[in-house]
């Protein structure tokens, strides 16, 4: 990745000619712990976790930083600084300590390491082509000879006043590097229209990431020129000086646009943010409604429930007044019966007794008619009124 240098005061000239510099290359990874997110709709975000990586190593500054790696569990940042001697401040301000992030109870621990250059040693290649056994150390390019260059800006190997000032030149390239040693061939595959994309590339020497523009191959006379090439380019990286003093003007536009993909990115994830959290409302808005739908039916069977009881109880009600009615009923009925039958009693009486009185008074006076006939002087006969007695106690005796 290509940035912009304020402090070039470890750099090391490798062409003063062309302004080309060697600086060391320093880097470190940092790891941030995440928590469990335990609440929904609960999202850490990587930019405000990034600045307060930077906060914590104020006012020291990071020339370059960016994430290599997030995860539910941790989030992975690659930084780089101006200076190799700042490292070891950084990572003492880092390595161990926590972040606190609002809205969040638990703590983020972080760890931090200096960056270990992959490059390899002499051991390497004298290896590779000590074992491979289509190779003859005798001839050019079957030995040790040769470094491969990937990612080089093409401004930096062009020709001054040149009218195609994005197309290297073999011959600033040899300029720069002849300082390890005397060039034999150098070979840029780009300045060729009809060359074929290379397949083999099991041994690579050197490389620089970031935004590539041109590869190159460079091809030392001498064993110890490419000794001395890879151990100069071990950990380092080519920093260009201009006029004013400053590393590469033409990277103040990559980094503006450096500037705007981060924006991107950060406007990138506040939209995936805010799609995750409408989706968890609405799946939480469903989850409320068909709470609600159950209750409401809960309350609806309940309802029905209760319906059906004061129906059942009030069918119970109606049973026992139909009851009470119909015993009311035949309380009535027997009780007019009664009447009756003691009307009827009463009236039967009436005419027994009308019967025996007329009965007793018809024999009482012709109990008297013989008497007269035959007594005339005896005493009177008895009187109406012993007649009733004498009926009424046969009526009722």
């Amino acid at each position: 990745m290509t940035t912009i240098v304020h402090d070039t005061s470890e750099a090391v000239c490798l062409s003063a000619e062309h302004n080309v510099y060697l600086k060391p290359i320093a880097k470190m990874t940092i790891s941030v712990a995440l928590p469990q997110l335990k609440l929904p709709g609960k999202s850490i975000s990587n930019w405000e976790v990034m600045e307060r990586v930077k906060a914590m190593v104020a006012p020291e500054q990071f020339s370059a930083l960016r994430i290599s790696k997030s995860t539910l569990d941790y989030i992975r940042f690659e930084g780089e600084v101006e200076n190799k001697t700042v490292v070891k401040s950084l990572l003492t301000r880092l390595d161990g300590k926590t972040i606190k992030l609002s809205g969040f109870t638990d703590v983020l621990k972080v760890r931090a390491v200096e960056n270990k250059v992959d490059f390899p040693t002499r051991h390497d290649w004298d290896s590779f082509f000590r074992d491979a056994k289509d190779m003859n150390e005798t001839l050019p390019g079957e030995r040790p000879d040769t470094i491969h260059l990937e990612g080089l800006p093409c401004r930096w190997f062009s020709q001054k006043d040149s009218q195609f000032p994005d197309r290297p030149s073999e011959e600033v390239l040899i300029a720069v590097f002849q300082a390890f040693g005397k060039v034999r061939h150098v070979d840029i595959p780009m300045l060729d229209p009809y060359r074929e994309d290379m397949l083999d590339k099991n041994f690579s020497t050197f490389s620089f990431g970031g935004h590539l523009n041109f590869e190159a191959y460079v091809q030392y006379q001498e064993y110890c020129g490419f000794t001395v090439a890879m151990d100069s380019l071990r950990g380092m990286k080519l920093m260009l000086k201009g006029d004013d003093g400053k590393a590469k003007k033409l990277q103040v536009k990559i980094a503006m646009e450096e500037r705007r993909l981060l924006l991107a990115q950060r406007n990138l994830e506040s939209i995936r943010l805010i799609a995750e959290l409408l989706t968890r409302a609405k799946m939480l808005k469903q989850h409320q409604q068909e709470k609600e739908m159950a209750e409401r039916k809960e309350q609806e069977k309940q309802e029905q429930a209760r319906q059906e009881e004061e129906f059942a109880h009030l069918q119970q009600l109606e049973a026992c007044r139909r009851k009470q009615e119909e015993e009311l009923r035949r309380v009535e009925v027997e009780k007019q019966r009664a009447l009756e039958l003691q009307r009827k009693e009463k009236e039967l009486r009436e005419r027994l007794l009308c019967n025996l009185i007329k009965k007793s008074t018809e024999k009482s006076t012709a109990a008297a008619d013989a008497q007269d006939l035959a007594c005339p002087s005896s005493k009177e006969a008895p009187g109406l009124s012993d007649v009733m007695l004498g009926v009424l106690g046969r009526v009722n005796g």
